[in-house]
Parts: structure tokens; C-alpha cells; sequence
């Protein structure tokens, strides 16, 4: 790469850059990587939510919040997981409330506003889930085996961690945390890190173009129906908003800055033409639709459809709005045992549209558009 080439491509992160901390900025953080706190406000209607006749509440010396009814009569307390440590979900920190007797029974969990998708809280808020807790006391919480939400991996894992590193505190024990250790955990990981691998094969290795069916079906069945995972506007802004998640969603931190590194080393779409999920299932239902496809409009005076839609995005939160942002891409059809009909429709949508046109979503993709944005654009120079 000569030095007009990588001034030119080391502009254009300075200014993607610029506008992220922006976006950064107006969503509250302090610092770019990791807040320096975890900022939990708790109100009487989160009190409520567990003892619905408190009429108020106080904080006692060692941080528990006690509530009372209108007859000054102690009802419970209340734990705030995050004053013990901090769990991360799909979109960030997941802060709980967790209530407790005097006896140190639990008698109700509730989360917290957070940034993790609606579907995942509704999924979460099942009674086999959420209300496992009840009636167990702290010190057999710290040990009570609670399944995850199969679809909101990460969201009731961090409630489980949540729950679990209060009891221990609670109760001063030594345990430690909570590790995936179970065979199927380590699978997912090897078949992640195994599919990554065949990514850099495809992307530098000639003559794999004749293997990409099999390739692409193999990135719909690991990213798609087992490990769920694509990257979204939902889940790049809660990394703003709170940082890495390194801890609960390393896979998708990996994907992000492997491909960065590999776009300004030359190789564009790394992401979006070798791991999207939802680039797979349209380039499949693309090879086998017997329809001649076309190509969508993506341009509007000047600027393309993924553009436009991707500075509304940007637009919205940097005024201040806050949309729900899964619901702004299809890509939680891929977690169809929670999602909501709307987002299944949405995916059914881009898949029938695939018959007619040549990768539908990826002409409107916002995610596909960022990385899209701050990547290898290479600078055609005149020879004299």
C-alpha cells in the first residue's frame, strides 16, 4: 500500500471515527472503550415492580434498598446486582433487582433498563425462566442449575451471572463465576473459530469460489440456526453505549475488528460476503431460484438507500431518540423460537424478495453500509 493509499484510507476511518464518538458521546459514555462506572438509577416504580405496595424505600448502610408501605411497615429488600458486579448481555450491561425477605429468600427478579432487544427481555420474563429464583434462598442461588434461553443466550446468561455473583457476595462465599464448561459451549466455540478460519481460506486462497455453495450453507447453519450471532446497528450501538462486550459476545468483537484489519489491508465485505448469516440465506435462495434476478434501485439523487437509512439511524440517536434498533434489520430471525411475528415476517420478507432480486437486504443494510464506510477504497492514480 503506498502512502497516498493509506492516507486516503487512514482519512476515512479518522472521519467514521469522528462520528462514532459523537453518537459515543450522546449516548452517555465518558470513555470510549469502558465506562468508568456503572450508572443504575433506581426509582419506587423498579421497587414496585417487586413489592407493588411500597410506598417507599431507603437505602441502608451497606447499599440494599429497603421498602416500606404507606404504614412505615418494612416489606423487603431489594439487591442491585450491579453494586456486586456487571453482566453483559447481547447489548450491554443487564442491572437486576433482585428482592429478598428477611429470611434471604428471594421472592422476585426483575431487570433493569438496558439495552438488550425486547424479544430477549419477553423471552427472559418467562416464568420458567425468571421466576426459577423464586422462593430459592441466597446461599442455594449461588449453585441453582437455571438453563439458558435458547434464542437470548446472552441476556439470560447475564441474569444467571447476575443473580449468582449477588448471592456470593451476599453470602461471602468463595465460589467463583459462573463458566461455560459444558461440552456444547466448547462446540459452538470450535465451530466458530473453525469457520473463521475457512473465511480467510475463501477470501486469499484461489480456486475456492467452486466450493462456495457448501461454504455459504455451512455460514447460514454455525452463524445463523447455532450460534445467532450477526452484527446489527443494535449491537455496534450498545458497544458505544457501554463497551466491548468481550465477556458474553467475544465472537462478535472478533468479526468486527478482523473485518477492519482485513478491509484496510485490501479485502472489502469480509463481513458481509464470508460471515453474514443473512448474506448467506440470500445468496442460497439467489443460486437456487429459477427466477432471472435483477438488481434493486439503491440510488436516490446521488446517495444510496443503505446511506440514507443508515444516517436516519445515526440521526435519530444522536437527537436523542431511541428506537428500538433489532427491529431496524431482519437479522433476529435468526433466533425465531423468541422473536416477535413481526421481526419473522421481516425475514420471510428479504427471503421471498431473494427469488426476484440479487441480495435484496444487502442493498438497504445499514451494518453492511458502516463497514462499508470505514474501509480499503482504493485511489486510482493517472499514469503519465
Amino acid at each position: 500500500m503506498n502512502k497516498k493509499q493509506a492516507g486516503t484510507t487512514l482519512y476515512q476511518y479518522f472521519l467514521i471515527i469522528i462520528i462514532l464518538v459523537a453518537i459515543a458521546v450522546r449516548g452517555g459514555r465518558d470513555f470510549l472503550f469502558q465506562k468508568n462506572e456503572v450508572e443504575v438509577n433506581v426509582t419506587l416504580k423498579d421497587i414496585r415492580e417487586i413489592y407493588p405496595e411500597a410506598a417507599e424505600f431507603e437505602v441502608n448502610g451497606n447499599g440494599v434498598f429497603e421498602a416500606y408501605n404507606s404504614k412505615q411497615q418494612k416489606l423487603g429488600s431489594a439487591l442491585l446486582s450491579s453494586e456486586y458486579s456487571r453482566q453483559f448481555g447481547y447489548g450491554g450491561i443487564v442491572p437486576l433487582l433482585i428482592g429478598v425477605d428477611d429470611s434471604l429468600t428471594i421472592t422476585k427478579v426483575t431487570l433493569l433498563p438496558n439495552n438488550e432487544t425486547l424479544d430477549y427481555i419477553r423471552a427472559v420474563y418467562e416464568d420458567r425462566f425468571i421466576g426459577s429464583w423464586k422462593g430459592v434462598s441466597l446461599s442455594e442461588a449461588t449453585d441453582l442449575k437455571v438453563d439458558v434461553v435458547t434464542g437470548a443466550t446472552h441476556t439470560s446468561k447475564a441474569v444467571i451471572k447476575g443473580v449468582r455473583h449477588t448471592a456470593f457476595s451476599v453470602m461471602s462465599t468463595d465460589a467463583s463465576a459462573i463458566n461455560d464448561s459444558n461440552l456444547w459451549a466448547y462446540t459452538k466455540d470450535g465451530l466458530f473459530l473453525v469457520l473463521v478460519l475457512l473465511s480467510l481460506v475463501m477470501v486469499y486462497k484461489k480456486g475456492t469460489a467452486r466450493y462456495r455453495t457448501l461454504y455459504m450453507f455451512l455460514v447460514l447453519l454455525v452463524m445463523g440456526l447455532i450460534l445467532n450471532n450477526a452484527l446489527s446497528a443494535q449491537l455496534l450501538n450498545g458497544w458505544l453505549k457501554d463497551g466491548f462486550m468481550w465477556r458474553s459476545n467475544w465472537q462478535s468483537a472478533v468479526i468486527f475488528l478482523l473485518a477492519l484489519v482485513i478491509s484496510f489491508m485490501g479485502k472489502r465485505k469480509l463481513y458481509c460476503n464470508y460471515l453474514c448469516p443473512m448474506g448467506a440465506l440470500q445468496e442460497l435462495t439467489n443460486r437456487f431460484s429459477p427466477v432471472k434476478k435483477k438488481s434493486l434501485p439503491t440510488r436516490f439523487k446521488g446517495l444510496t438507500v443503505r446511506e440514507i437509512y443508515l444516517v436516519l439511524i445515526a440521526g435519530a440517536l444522536l437527537l436523542g431518540f431511541t428506537p428500538e434498533l433489532s427491529y431496524a434489520e431482519p437479522f433476529m430471525f435468526f433466533s425465531f423460537r423468541i422473536a416477535g411475528i413481526g421481526l419473522i415476517i421481516f425475514g420471510i420478507v428479504v427471503i421471498l424478495f431473494s427469488v426476484f432480486f440479487t441480495k435484496p437486504w444487502c442493498a438497504v443494510c445499514p451494518t453492511g453500509c458502516l463497514l462499508d464506510t470505514i474501509s480499503y477504497k482504493k485511489v486510482h492514480t493517472k499514469e503519465y
